[in-house]
C-alpha cells in the first residue's frame, strides 16, 4: 500500500471512527491507535431483508478513474473533475497486507497479499471508469480514506456492474469485513467467502502460499463473541477457544491469532504446545497468562474487539489462525451463511424450563428458574461453542464441559459452583418471565439449536 494519505478528501468534515483497534504484540508490550466501533447500531438500516439487496440500492457517491492499485483492497482514483487523487479503501472485505503499509511489525508481504493485489490490479488498471458506492458518503477509515464499494465498467454491458469486492472474496483472496453503517452487501460478500473456504481457494488452502509449517496440524477454532450487554465492560468475555483436533502434538509458538478487520494480532508465546485434545483459551482483554485457569491467554485489549451479530443488518466477524509464515490455518466466522447444518442439531435438546420462582429473595429465586439440555444422541457433546439464550441475556456453557450419551444438564440462573451435571448463569436475580417466553440453544455461529416456549 501507499503510505501517503490523501491530498483531496471527498469530505473535509469527514469524522474516522475505525471498527478495530489496531494492535501488535510484542514482548509484552501494546500499541493501539483507532477506536472500536463495537455498540450496537445507532443508524436505521434502509433494507429490511439485508439478504436481498442489490449494489444498484446503495447510493452512487463517486464517479471517476483509477489512477493505480495500492494493494488488494486500497486503490487511489480521480473523481470526474478532480485533477487530484484520493486513495480508497474498500469495504466489505479485507485481502491480506502488503509490508509496510499499516503492517510495520512485518517486513515481509502477507500470504496472498501479492496474489490479492494482481488481482485488483487486472480488475482495476489505471485508467478504467469506476463507480464508488456507500451508504454514507461520510464513511471513511484510517488516514481518513473515504470507505467505498467499487464497480468497475463493463465495456460489455456499458455499465458499472463489475462488482471487485466479490470477485476477490471469491478468488479466496479475502476475508468479510462487516462495518454495521455499510452493511448493504457484507451477507452477499459473505457468501462468496465461504464458498472459497469450502473450495479451498485462494488463502484458504494452507499450501497457497507453499509447503506449509507442521502439515499435519489440525486446530479448531471456536469463538465466543457476545461478552453481554456491554462487551466493553466485559472484554474478557470475548474468548477464542483453540483446541488441537489431530492426532500429533502441535507447537503454536509464534502463530498468530487475528479477528476479520485489523492487524491486531496475538502471537503465541514459547511453549505453546498442545497435545491432541488440549487446548488455550484466548481472551479478548487483559490478564495474567495461565491465570485464573491454566490454559488462560489474554490478547491485552481495555476493549472489545469481536464484532456481535446485529438482529437488522448483516454483522459479524471471523477469527483466523496463521502459522508464522502467515499462511491461514483455521478460522471460524460468524454468523454462518452457508451449509449451516450442524452437528448438535437433534441431539442436543432444550427438555425443561421453569420459570417460577416463589421465594422472596433474590439470589434464592434465581436458583428456583432452571433449564434443563439433554442429550438424545449416542455420544458425549462437547459444549464449547453453544450457549443459552434469553431475549437479550446469554450464557455460554463453562469451557469444555461436555453432556454424556443420554444424559442432561441443568443450568440454573443463580449463582453456584459447577458441576457435571449443573452449571450457573451466575444472575443475582430471576431472569425468566412467569408468562410466557422462548428459551434458545444456539451455536456460535448463530445456528439455532433447539428452543423450548412457555
Amino acid at each position: 500500500m501507499y503510505s501517503r494519505r490523501s491530498r483531496h478528501p471527498f469530505s473535509s468534515s469527514t469524522s474516522h471512527r475505525a471498527r478495530f483497534a489496531v494492535m501488535v504484540l510484542c514482548l509484552g508490550a501494546l500499541s493501539v491507535a483507532g477506536a472500536v466501533a463495537h455498540a450496537a447500531p445507532s443508524t436505521p438500516f434502509p433494507f429490511p431483508d439485508y439478504s436481498t439487496v442489490d449494489y444498484t440500492q446503495v447510493p452512487i457517491q463517486e464517479t471517476g478513474v483509477v489512477d493505480v492499485v495500492a494493494d488488494g483492497d486500497t486503490f487511489r482514483f480521480i473523481e470526474d473533475g478532480s485533477s487530484s487523487y484520493v486513495t480508497v479503501r474498500l469495504l466489505g472485505i479485507n485481502t491480506p497486507e502488503v509490508r509496510g503499509f499499516y503492517n510495520k511489525n512485518r517486513d515481509e508481504d502477507m500470504c496472498g497479499a501479492v496474489a490479492a493485489t494482481g488481482v485488483l490490479a487486472s480488475l482495476l488498471p489505471p485508467g478504467t471508469p469506476v463507480q464508488l458506492r456507500s451508504l454514507s458518503k461520510e464513511s471513511a477509515g484510517l488516514d481518513y480514506r473515504p470507505q467505498r464499494y467499487a464497480f468497475a465498467w463493463n465495456p460489455v454491458t456499458s455499465q458499472y456492474d463489475i462488482d471487485v469486492q466479490a470477485e476477490l472474496a471469491s478468488a479466496g483472496l479475502a476475508t468479510l469485513f462487516t462495518l454495521s453503517n455499510e452493511a448493504a452487501l457484507s451477507y452477499s460478500y459473505a457468501v462468496h467467502v465461504a464458498n472459497a473456504q469450502a473450495a479451498g481457494r485462494g488463502i484458504w488452502n494452507p499450501r497457497f502460499c507453499g509447503p506449509p509449517e507442521q502439515p499435519d496440524a489440525s486446530i479448531s477454532l471456536i469463538a465466543h463473541w457476545n461478552a453481554g450487554r456491554n462487551d466493553n465492560a466485559n472484554p474478557n468475555g470475548e474468548y477464542v477457544i483453540v483446541r488441537n483436533t489431530g492426532g500429533t502434538v502441535v507447537d503454536l509458538s509464534g502463530w498468530i491469532l487475528r479477528d476479520s478487520g485489523s492487524t491486531a494480532w496475538f502471537i503465541f508465546p514459547n511453549g505453546s504446545v498442545l497435545t491432541p485434545d488440549d487446548y488455550r483459551v484466548v481472551h479478548v482483554g487483559q490478564g495474567t497468562p495461565g491465570s485464573p485457569e491454566p490454559r488462560d491467554l489474554y490478547v491485552g485489549s481495555t476493549t472489545a474487539l469481536l464484532a456481535n451479530v446485529a438482529r437488522d443488518r448483516f454483522t459479524g466477524d471471523g477469527v483466523y489462525l496463521l502459522d508464522p509464515s502467515t499462511a491461514f490455518r483455521s478460522w471460524f466466522d460468524w454468523p454462518c451463511v452457508v451449509d449451516c447444518m450442524d452437528p448438535a442439531q437433534g441431539k442436543l435438546t432444550i427438555t425443561d424450563v421453569n420459570p417460577i420462582a416463589t421465594s422472596k429473595k433474590p439470589s434464592r429465586a434465581a436458583n428456583e428458574e432452571y433449564i434443563i439440555i439433554k442429550n438424545t444422541s449416542k455420544q458425549e457433546i462437547n459444549l464449547d461453542g453453544y450457549y443459552v439464550a434469553y431475549r437479550s441475556a446469554t450464557y455460554p456453557f463453562v469451557i469444555n464441559s461436555r453432556i454424556p450419551a443420554g444424559k442432561a444438564l441443568t443450568v440454573f440462573i443463580g449463582k453456584g459452583v459447577p458441576s457435571t451435571r449443573t452449571q450457573y448463569w451466575g444472575r443475582e436475580g430471576p431472569l425468566l418471565r412467569n408468562t410466557s417466553g422462548t428459551v434458545e440453544l444456539l451455536s456460535e455461529r448463530n445456528v439455532l439449536i433447539s428452543s423450548k416456549k412457555w
